[in-house]
């Protein structure tokens, strides 16, 4: 996840993620909802299912239901509008990493690009994914909210399940902040860790 970050970025994300958070009235400690941020940023979001009546050939929206699929979320782009179509058909966490992912996209203001190139082969610009894979793991869980975590609880399922999101992000996030190793030195030095909210 997240290999072609350019340099600053990562503390750039965490400004931009607390600013967010902020302007939700959310603490670090707090659960983010997709749907409410998707709100805040006045982006419509509609599920594969809502697609089912409005489409020539139903059968379609089946596909992309379908596990072998792999579909999780896409935004469409109308000039400066955006629309995200999520799968309803992957577990909570993965939906709302979806989400959030789309939603990182249009607060990094990366601009929109085809699906696919002339050739039908997907388009895939390695660099914005990234970004947008890492803020959307600081929105979804801070680092202070992972700090605050692990230093009650090293039980990263009921982690995950406190922020809304899997065991492999909640866990990812936890990796890559640290919080367990700083946790691990307080504790071995005696210190209690205080952790703002």
């Amino acid at each position: 996840m997240s290999s072609k970050l350019r340099r600053g970025f990562k503390a750039e994300a965490e400004r931009l993620a607390s600013s967010t958070r902020q302007q939700l009235r959310l603490s670090a400690r707090d659960r983010l909802d997709g749907l409410e941020l998707a709100r805040h940023l006045r982006v419509p979001v509609l599920s594969l299912l809502d697609l089912r009546n409005d489409v020539t050939h139903p059968r379609s929206i089946d596909l992309l239901l379908a596990p072998r699929a792999n579909f999780s979320a896409v935004t469409v782009c109308a000039d400066l509008r955006r629309l995200i179509v999520f799968n309803p058909a992957h577990p909570p966490g993965r939906r709302s990493n979806s989400l959030v992912h789309e939603l990182s996209h249009i607060l990094l203001g990366h601009d929109p690009c085809p699906a696919f190139d002339e050739g039908a082969c997907r388009h895939w610009d390695e660099q914005a994914e990234s970004e947008a894979d890492w803020l959307a793991g600081v929105l979804l869980v801070p680092r202070d909210g992972a700090l605050w975590w692990i230093r009650s609880s090293d039980d990263l399922a009921d982690g995950a399940t406190h922020f809304g999101v899997s065991e492999v992000l909640f866990r990812w996030r936890v990796n890559q902040t640290g919080v367990v190793r700083q946790v691990e030195a307080a504790r071995r030095r005696g210190h209690p860790l205080s952790v703002g909210s």
